[in-house]
């Protein structure tokens, strides 16, 4: 019985968090994706339109138009984030003259957590105390 128990308490404990995230999420998913092959505009109306909204959606220019940015967006951000990011790399491994001002400048943020960080930034940019105060 205590290894039954000791074995499956993990699952026991975890079960109904995992099936009310399940549900909030994925239970949602499948509610908004059957009402939008319904006929309805703010409310939801339960009658069944079929992909005839879809047909609708592709065939008006300003959604072409949406979904060719979206794309050139994505393409855009995905291939700056890796060439910034392997930039950054090949600075952190290389010897480079200001290898520890770069260093200290990229890994602090990932070194203290949100608060610190945010707490350090309230205090530089008070206006009663902060680094405008010096100037």
């Amino acid at each position: 019985m205590f290894k039954w128990l000791e074995k499956n308490l993990p699952k026991i404990v975890l079960a109904p968090a995992v099936g009310l995230i399940s549900w909030f999420i994925y239970g949602f998913i499948l509610w908004t994706f059957y009402i939008s092959f319904t006929n309805s505009k703010i409310l939801p109306k339960y009658e069944l339109w079929g992909v005839g909204q879809y047909v609708k959606l592709w065939k008006t220019h300003k959604w072409l138009i949406a979904v060719d940015n979206l794309l050139i967006f994505t393409v855009l951000f995905l291939v700056i984030c890796i060439v910034i990011g392997v930039i950054l790399a090949i600075f952190l491994d290389q010897k480079i003259r200001a290898e520890g001002v770069l260093r200290t400048i990229y890994l602090y943020p990932m070194a203290l957590s949100f608060i610190v960080t945010g707490t350090a930034w309230k205090w530089i940019l008070n206006p009663t105390l902060g680094i405008q105060k010096l100037f």
